[in-house]
This record gives structure tokens, C-alpha cells and sequence, in this order.
């Protein structure tokens, strides 16, 4: 008579807390992907991680929160860009235009997510994601409010005047992506950079950046 082999036990996989974070993420964006963020559940993000509940609540207190934590990579990201263009020390003109360059272009390159977070998420995970945005706008204000100082950035409020850039260009990317199709971020560019110009007073001649 055969011998009746006794069931392999599956080797438990030992992970960091930040691999097990990655996961959660990962899942999640392939569950808000396919089912939509509303209708999503922990379970479905638990499920599609290999883990339990238990294991979400460690890292996270709500799916508001994980897309928090998407969008705040996606931010955290251009945060890094932007200091990398700041530190360049270049005029204040091609800096300023160089940033929301590369703005726009950060923000179409990751549409999908854009799409999902404006399009269904609610307004606890929208105030989320409000904070981590306000972090890349307050940089780049101070950048601005130094220029002003230098009497190169001409506005009655350079400050006020680059958040009101910044909104109308986000605002024009959420609605172009809303509609689906293909982007020209050439042409989105060339408006922003048009309005960014008129609002802050652009001169041909400008000094370098302090």
C-alpha cells in the first residue's frame, strides 16, 4: 500500500513593515483600479495583498488613508523635483517656468491616479491629499515671495498670484484628464506658462536667483 504523503507546509515569508506597506498599496491600486475607490472594500485590499485584516489596520486606518498615501508619494515625488530645480540656482524666470513645466508634466504622466482620486474619492481622502499638495505649493510660494522681494516676480501679491496659477492649472489638468483621450501637455504648458507670466509681470531682463 502507497505511503500517503503528509501536506507540505508553505514556508512563512517574513517581511519588513515597509514591504508589507508596499503590498497594501500595490493592492489597493490594482482594487480602486478595477472596482472603483466607493465600492472597494478592506477586504478586497486584503485579499488582493495575501493578507488579513489584522495586518491592514497596522499600516493604515482607512482606504482614505492609503489613497492618501498614494497621492502623498505622487506629491512627495514632484517634492523632491522641485528641490532639485531650486538648487540649481538658475535665473528666476527659467526656474519658475522649468517647475511648472515639470508640473504639468508629473501631473499627466499620472493621470490614472489624478482621475482616481478627484473623480471618486470622498472628501475625507481629498483632504487628505489637499495636505500633501499644500506642501509642493507652499515651497514653490516661497521661491516666488523671494523673487518678489528681488523685484523681479511683479504682482500686487506674487504669492497669492502663483496659488491662484496653481489651482487654475490643476483645475484645467483634473478637467482635461476627466475627459479621457490623449493630453497635449505641449499646449497645456504653453497656457500656463502664458498666465504665470502676465500674473507676475514678466520682463525680458531679469537679475539671477539669490
Amino acid at each position: 500500500m502507497a505511503e500517503i504523503s503528509k501536506p507540505v507546509k508553505r514556508k512563512r515569508v517574513h517581511k519588513s513593515p515597509e514591504a508589507r506597506r508596499a503590498d497594501i498599496l500595490r493592492a489597493s491600486w490594482e482594487v480602486f483600479s478595477t472596482i472603483g475607490f466607493s465600492e472597494a472594500t478592506i477586504q478586497d485590499i486584503t485579499t488582493a495583498a495575501g493578507m488579513g485584516k489584522g495586518s491592514f489596520y497596522m499600516y493604515f486606518e482607512t482606504k482614505d488613508h492609503v489613497l492618501g498615501a498614494m497621492w502623498e508619494e505622487y506629491v512627495s515625488v514632484f517634492y523632491e523635483t522641485t528641490e532639485s530645480i531650486l538648487a540649481k540656482g538658475e535665473a528666476w524666470w527659467p526656474t519658475l517656468d522649468e517647475l511648472l513645466t515639470q508640473l504639468i508634466r508629473h501631473a499627466v504622466d499620472h493621470a490614472e491616479l489624478r482621475r482616481l482620486v478627484y473623480g471618486s474619492a470622498n472628501a475625507k481622502a481629498l483632504d487628505l491629499c489637499r495636505e500633501s499638495n499644500a506642501r509642493v505649493m507652499d515651497r514653490i510660494c516661497e521661491f516666488v515671495s523671494r523673487g518678489e522681494r528681488a523685484g523681479v516676480f511683479r504682482s500686487r501679491n506674487a504669492d497669492w498670484g502663483f496659488r491662484m496659477i496653481y489651482h487654475a492649472a490643476d483645475g484645467l489638468l483634473d478637467e482635461f484628464i476627466a475627459r479621457g483621450g490623449d493630453l497635449d501637455c505641449e499646449e497645456i504648458t504653453h497656457s500656463v506658462l502664458e498666465l504665470a507670466h502676465r500674473t507676475l509681470g514678466y520682463q525680458e531682463a531679469v537679475p539671477a536667483a539669490g
